[in-house]
């Protein structure tokens, strides 16, 4: 399943550049789980963090965004 960024909530949005710029242990589980479930974070042994997937999806939007 491909997630596209309108795809995600709004809240779900915030979580995923929050994760692409680093560490972030205040994420709720649930939150984690649901962008784990979709493939755009992954556990890992310091906490979550940001998957390919969903480093790419944020990179994406954030070009978008520069008009590039």
């Amino acid at each position: 399943m491909t997630v596209g960024w309108h795809d995600l909530t709004a809240e779900e949005q915030a979580a995923l550049k929050r994760l692409n710029r680093g560490p972030y242990p205040e994420l709720a589980k649930p939150m984690a789980d649901r962008l784990i479930s979709l493939g755009l974070a992954q556990q890992r042994p310091g906490g979550v963090g940001i998957s390919r997937a969903g480093r790419e999806l944020v990179i994406g939007v954030l070009l978008d965004g520069r008009g590039t």
